[in-house]
């Protein structure tokens, strides 16, 4: 079983995203005039499948890269939350100290911080 997992930058900075040692195209800061359409990316979501480059996969790192410089954030071991539906898209939304998972208009889990 698969879907999407979509990246959402809601840092006030363009950032290049890097899944499991692969990079992938920066995205552009969202603010409030987006907040309808934020600036997002889709990658391929198997969460029962390996480790794989550019694919959200059962265990996960996720590099959050800031394209002007600044401090670089590393999450290690991310995986689905528990109640995550595995067809239905997964929303990871990137804000400036943590991300939070939310699908169905519904946030799943607390805020994660950086490792």
């Amino acid at each position: 079983m698969s879907s999407q997992l979509r990246i959402i930058n809601w840092k006030p900075d363009q950032i290049v995203p890097d899944l499991n040692t692969g990079q992938l195209p920066s995205l552009k800061p969202s603010t409030a005039k987006q907040n309808f359409l934020p600036y997002s990316q889709s990658v391929a979501r198997d969460p029962s499948g390996p480790h794989n480059p550019m694919v959200w996969g059962e265990v996960n790192t996720l590099i959050i890269k800031p394209s002007s410089g600044g401090k670089t954030q590393v999450y290690n071991g991310l995986s689905d939350p528990k109640e995550a539906a595995p067809n239905t898209e997964l929303l990871l939304w990137v804000f400036p100290e943590f991300l939070v998972f939310s699908q169905f208009n519904k946030q799943l889990g607390g805020k994660i911080h950086p490792s």
